[in-house]
């Protein structure tokens, strides 16, 4: 069996592309928040240099910082799985990228803004999406062996 690249594969490369931006903008986002917080550029939550900070400016440290850890955490699979399951199901898998790079923008201000409860509305959009990615990419990977 040979797979077929055809025009509508473009809008997966175009998701992966934008998860990878998304997740460097949000790096930048935490690095510019360090400056601000007149804090070095190697400063970690936890650090010497974080114990500077009051209780408010380490609470926003911190969270800036999970959530630039979440997105590094998340990208390998989200961008794999949209350009794997688009090469079976092209469409589907655009979209289903397309809604975890909404989730991911939902669950990052959520977070910022509110602490850990304000992530839960961008978890109902991230969850379903990986789980359609990686079910995609396995039923097609299966469907291309003979296996189903």
């Amino acid at each position: 069996m040979s797979i077929v690249i055809g025009t509508s594969y473009v809008w997966n490369i175009v998701t992966a592309t934008v998860m990878g931006l998304q997740a460097a903008g949000f790096a930048g986002c935490a690095s510019r928040q360090k400056s601000r917080l007149d804090l070095p550029h190697s400063a970690e939550v936890g650090s010497r240099a974080a114990e500077k900070l009051s209780d408010e400016q380490n609470e926003e440290f911190t969270r800036f910082q999970k959530v630039n850890q979440s997105h590094i955490d998340y990208l390998p699979l989200a961008q794999s799985s949209v350009l794997l399951a688009g090469l079976f199901y092209p469409k589907l898998s655009a979209y289903a990228g397309a809604a975890y790079i909404v989730g991911r923008f939902v669950y990052s201000i959520g977070y910022i803004k509110c602490g850990p409860e304000g992530r839960k509305y961008g978890v109902f959009f991230i969850c379903p999406s990986i789980v359609t990615l990686l079910g995609a990419s396995l039923y097609g990977s299966f469907k291309a062996l003979s296996l189903v």
